[in-house]
């Protein structure tokens, strides 16, 4: 596999030819910088490339490749720190000036708005809504003096990435997902900051989503707040249809159901429903329970005052409970320590305590 994987990278490297420089973006006429001020306190650089290629794994690395040099800034390189914690790391880093683009390129003679923002945003409902579209909002202006334009997302399988494109008015046709196209080039390339990553360590910043970006997707995603169908006032979510079902659960879940069910919670699996009817059943609840997950990002539907119930680990962390208070919610949580203690943050499986459980919940 090793002799064949190095076969492949000089193949490409003689089609394409081997990336070795970092580009000097003051010195470079094909490349521009706007500063995007979203808020007083909040602004983007937004990088605008002319004859520029693309290449990404769709994962940890996207390469912004001029003259086969590669763009700091626009490229991003996702690593571990020596705490375990994400961060972009130092551009010479990035996977191309190793391994080149073994992927054929695909020539596109338009303008590419690129969405991509690391694996979280190809499979978590979270991260999509909060990494992903709210660089629309970054970009409206560009947009808008563009004519001819595709749109690059770290996916389109699932329902829900599908669903949110078309509220935000975009066509399907004008999407391409880095799954298939992993290299591309184009007359014009656009990309954008991160739009809460700010300190280049996304582990830390994720606890500060901007309200901005609430705001925004409330606006844009769910306008019509009258609600159609009998949604239940107590929802438990329901996770047992989750990727991480196996490594992030609760060891009495039963119990914690039976106990619920007294109470006339009724259990919801949101991978089940569509993205309207979701955002429809948070915002007429007056109770949500749930295991620590990205089912919590419908919160930000939810009425102010709404009772938030999370149930995490001790090492989970307070992404949720920021967002919480940044909508205005009534946000209690209960935190055993995880039974698995070799498992990572929010990993782990927790055992509820249904006495402490029942005192939240009345």
């Amino acid at each position: 596999m090793f002799i064949l994987n190095h076969i492949k990278i000089i193949f490409f490297n003689i089609i394409y030819g081997k990336i070795k420089k970092i580009a000097n973006i003051k010195k470079n006429k094909e490349i521009k910088i706007d500063i995007n001020a979203v808020t007083k306190f909040e602004t983007y650089k937004i990088y605008n490339i002319q004859n520029a290629r693309l290449y990404t794994t769709s994962v940890h690395d996207t390469a912004i490749i001029l003259n086969n040099e590669l763009v700091p800034g626009a490229s991003f390189q996702y690593r571990n720190n020596k705490k375990n914690q994400i961060i972009n790391g130092n551009i010479f880093k990035n996977i191309v000036l190793k391994n080149g683009t073994p992927k054929f390129k695909k020539k596109f003679s338009c303008t590419i708005i690129s969405l991509l923002t690391g694996g979280a945003g190809k499979t978590s409902y979270f991260h999509w809504m909060f990494d992903v579209l709210p660089r629309l909002k970054i970009l409206k202006k560009i947009i808008k003096k563009q004519k001819n334009i595709y749109y690059l997302l770290p996916s389109l399988r699932y329902e829900f990435q599908k669903e949110t494109i078309k509220k935000l008015k975009i066509s399907l046709n004008k999407c391409l997902s880095s799954d298939e196209f992993k290299h591309i080039s184009s007359d014009n390339l656009i990309v954008a900051d991160h739009p809460y990553t700010f300190d280049n360590n996304p582990s830390k910043s994720i606890l500060h989503i901007p309200s901005w970006i609430i705001k925004w997707l409330k606006q844009k995603l769910f306008f019509n707040k009258k609600v159609k169908n009998n949604y239940p006032k107590k929802i438990y979510i329901d996770r047992s249809d989750s990727n991480f079902s196996k490594i992030r659960y609760i060891t009495n879940e039963d119990e914690v159901k039976n106990t619920l069910k007294l109470e006339n919670f009724s259990f919801v699996s949101l991978s089940s429903i569509s993205f309207e009817q979701q955002a429809q059943m948070f915002y007429n609840a007056d109770i949500i329970v749930g295991l620590h997950g990205a089912g919590f990002t419908n919160i930000i539907f939810s009425k102010p005052g709404c009772k938030i119930i999370e149930l995490q680990s001790k090492t989970a962390g307070d992404v949720i409970k920021n967002l919480a208070i940044k909508c205005k919610l009534n946000y209690k949580r209960l935190s055993p320590a995880s039974t698995n203690k070799n498992l990572p943050y929010q990993s782990g499986s927790i055992h509820v305590n249904i006495s402490k459980l029942k005192r939240l919940i009345l």
